[in-house]
């Protein structure tokens, strides 16, 4: 039987539940800093509670960092200034509150077909997180890259493979996934396989991204597809439930009904 570990997604401070703290394979993902104006304005007092609760988490503690109109590699040197200082703060956050998963989108562009371009797109993304982890040697996490805009897994296959770092792999957002019309969910993990070291767990009705909270049998097909891959990684409910026990025994009784083989 194998461990079940969930985290509760939060977009803010505000939304904390303290029993996230009560249990061992229960975690937190921060999504305080993906606002975009955030790091020219005070965020120091978000900063400073979380380092304050930081200890109290027993499970796993991640982080989203910025994503809104980020090109590192862009020609324009503005562009490319103003989002290297968001990656650069994105993971201080993650180095100072020892996250031990910092989240980026992928930033694939599924309408860019020219395979120079691609080829350029994915050196360039080797190039920034390979200096970005030399820059932050105190952060000792993975860096996960979320599928968003594409719609066939391959792409993002062959960026974590060019890019080629044992701490930067594969967030499959199963929302994001649905949405594709290139491949099933089974394919999605087909070919990403052992690259999945994270979950964002949300649902949709297969034509927009509704970040629904998924019913008791969209649970069991959800686990089902975890248990049939062999992918047994953190989930992350990105559907943001305010209740997080009252999850752990919908997510139980999910277990039960489907014969799955999880513990929570």
């Amino acid at each position: 039987m194998k461990q079940l570990t969930i985290l509760q997604a939060i977009q803010s401070k505000e939304s904390f539940n303290q029993e996230v703290c009560h249990r061992d394979h229960l975690g937190l993902e921060i999504q305080d800093f993906t606002e975009v104006n955030i790091f020219y304005e005070n965020f120091a007092d978000t900063l400073e509670y979380y380092l304050s609760l930081r200890e109290k988490i027993k499970g796993p503690f991640a982080l989203h960092g910025s994503f809104v109109h980020l090109t590192p590699y862009s020609y324009d040197q503005g562009i490319r200034q103003a989002s290297m200082f968001k990656y650069r703060m994105s993971l201080n956050m993650a180095q100072l509150l020892r996250a031990d998963y910092l989240i980026f989108h992928s930033q694939i562009n599924p309408f860019v077909h020219n395979p120079l371009l691609i080829d350029l797109d994915r050196k360039e993304t080797k190039r920034l997180f390979h200096e970005l982890l030399e820059e932050f040697p105190s952060f000792k996490g993975m860096i996960l890259l979320e599928n968003i805009y594409e719609d066939d897994p391959k792409r993002l296959r062959d960026l974590i493979d060019v890019i080629d770092h044992p701490r930067v792999q594969v967030n499959l957002d199963l929302g994001h996934a649905r949405l594709s019309k290139k491949a099933t969910l089974d394919q999605w993990f087909e070919i990403l396989g052992d690259r999945i070291r994270y979950s964002h767990i949300h649902w949709n009705n297969g034509e927009m991204d509704q970040h629904q909270t998924p019913s008791l049998e969209e649970r069991k097909e959800i686990l089902s597809l975890f248990q049939r891959h062999h992918c047994y990684v953190p989930l992350s409910l990105e559907y943001f439930p305010k209740d997080i026990c009252k999850e752990l025994v919908l997510y139980q009784k999910a277990i039960k009904e489907g014969g799955l083989d999880f513990a929570l």
